[in-house]
């Protein structure tokens, strides 16, 4: 991957992502970048291409900032909320589970135990 000559991580219309590499020193030279990040919110897709960090002490004498761009890539047209999760099922799953329990509970087919057993 070469970031520095233009290369977009971004392959395949969409359907595949490269984020791997950059971190490393020694391959920075090649891929001009220090990295990436995919972010996934609920609202989108985004990654983040690192430039390389040169050092704490070259950063506050030059007044530089961690320098990256910020590309958003795939945009959802409805928010992605929890119950469209898998965990989201699962806890509607649940809540209708104690919802049965406390209706057989308030129509007297389960008693309460008083018993200290």
């Amino acid at each position: 991957m070469k970031a520095g000559k233009g290369e977009s991580p971004i392959k395949g219309g969409g359907r595949l992502i490269v984020i791997d590499g950059g971190f490393c020193k020694a391959y920075q030279p090649t891929s001009g970048i220090a990295g990436y990040t995919l972010i996934y919110s609920s609202w989108y897709y985004a990654i983040v291409s690192h430039q390389p960090f040169s050092s704490k002490r070259e950063a506050v004498e030059k007044d530089r900032d961690v320098v990256h761009e910020f590309v958003k890539f795939e945009e959802f047209s409805n928010r992605l909320k929890i119950r469209d999760t898998d965990n989201g099922k699962e806890l509607r799953a649940r809540v209708r589970d104690l919802q049965m329990l406390l209706d057989a509970y308030r129509s007297g087919y389960i008693k309460e135990n008083h018993s200290n057993t």
